[in-house]
């Protein structure tokens, strides 16, 4: 658990160590936090997770200074899309699927970098993709993918067509053993 001292985060990178792409080490980016005077800094896994508490309450100026960061330490930044522990905590609670007792490892949160448009998500159409089940709540999409995610059309990349904002998706492991390690 990480300290309290200070704001506690957890940073979501998007398309890190996924497929052979978007290499990077996970201890050169807690290096990357710690340079930036993050406290507690951990990561969890090899995809671009880190757990950290910052003094600053600014989700959009952390992003833009890690961001930043990234970019000179490695010469490109993925994007970083942020959740505070409440936030997370929030997340774990408000899954539909996991009170339907949705299989861990065939459910999925899909992490938005803003909350879509009014209009966006009016015009939303999920494509039909076998048993696959979404719904989306505020900044996240909660993905049932009951044949396995590699098989559903409900990916990242369509959420951001068709949304107009940034994604990263995490199995439900990750999410649930990520709120713990932070605390919530």
């Amino acid at each position: 658990m990480i300290g309290l001292a200070m704001p506690a985060y957890v940073a979501l990178l998007r398309s890190v160590n996924v497929a052979g792409h978007g290499r990077l080490s996970m201890v050169d980016l807690q290096q990357t936090f710690v340079t930036l005077g993050h406290s507690d800094v951990s990561t969890y896994i090899q995809t671009g997770n880190v757990l950290f508490r910052s003094p600053s309450k600014s989700i959009p100026k952390l992003v833009l200074v890690i961001e930043q960061q990234l970019r000179l330490d490695f010469g490109s930044a993925p994007a970083v899309i942020l959740r505070t522990v409440p936030d997370l905590t929030r997340v774990v609670a408000t899954s539909p699927f996991a009170k339907e007792g949705a299989d861990p490892s065939r459910h999925h949160v899909t992490f938005l970098t803003e909350k879509p448009s009014p209009e966006r998500l009016a015009a939303f159409k999920a494509p039909p993709s076998g048993r696959d089940e979404l719904v989306i709540i505020d900044q996240e999409v909660y993905v049932h993918t009951p044949d396995g995610y590699g098989n559903s059309k409900l990916t990242g990349a369509l959420l951001e067509r068709q949304l107009g904002v940034l994604t990263t998706t995490r199995n439900w492991n990750t999410v649930t053993k990520l709120c713990g390690l932070a605390g919530g």
